[in-house]
């Protein structure tokens, strides 16, 4: 006679259903309601996600719901983009400017985070990925924003012809003042020293009024 198998398959198939799922890592992509979308952003951050098995988390703050709406409208093209069949993308957006309590609310374990450089909170100022990298003790990418070092070399440039440029110009009336004053005194002495004074105001003006 054959043995018959006794094994409770239905206990077994019941202990695998039952069995807690592997939880779902994230990438958290902070992104500013002020930023600017950089080239290229959507396949750095899609690279990341994908070499690390991750879905992708977009977190944005707002000031207030016009903020939050354009906010939305980016964040909802840059998910589309990215989202595949082996990448999920979803979109959390809050009022406020509390970036540290926002991810230390909606961040897991097994979580990675990623940031624009250069972002800072807080009143002294410190580093978002550094204070995120010493509180949750994750991972931290950042996202190298070119739009924001464009503007600043440009602005650093602008301020710089700025004051060669005004440098100059009271250099130049300053010498032409010095002459004017060595010149016998009468009315035509006073009558130069008050155009001088008006010209150089009026071209100090115009030439700030260029970089306002």
């Amino acid at each position: 006679m054959n043995k018959l198998d006794t094994t409770p398959h239905a206990f077994m198939l019941s202990s695998i259903s039952h069995a807690d799922p592997e939880p779902v890592r994230r990438l958290i992509v902070l992104f500013p309601a002020s930023e600017i979308e950089t080239p290229d952003l959507e396949h750095r951050i899609w690279e990341i996600a994908r070499s690390s098995h991750l879905n992708v988390l977009f977190l944005g703050l707002a000031d207030d719901f016009e903020e939050e709406t354009l906010l939305r409208r980016k964040l909802v093209t840059m998910a589309a983009m990215i989202k595949d069949p082996n990448v999920a993308t979803d979109i959390l957006i809050e009022h406020g400017s509390d970036w540290v309590g926002l991810v230390s609310k909606v961040w897991a374990k097994g979580d990675m985070v990623a940031c624009y450089a250069g972002q800072r909170v807080g009143l002294m100022r410190k580093s978002l990925d550094q204070i995120l990298k010493s509180n949750l003790e994750t991972t931290v990418y950042i996202l190298s924003n070119y739009q924001q070092d464009k503007n600043l070399s440009s602005k650093f440039l602008s301020q710089l012809l700025f004051w060669l440029g005004s440098v100059v110009i009271i250099g130049s009336f300053l010498w032409g003042e010095v002459k004017i004053v060595q010149l016998p005194p009468d009315w035509t002495h006073t009558a130069l020293i008050y155009v001088c004074i008006f010209v150089e105001v009026a071209l100090i003006y115009l030439w700030n009024s260029l970089f306002t």
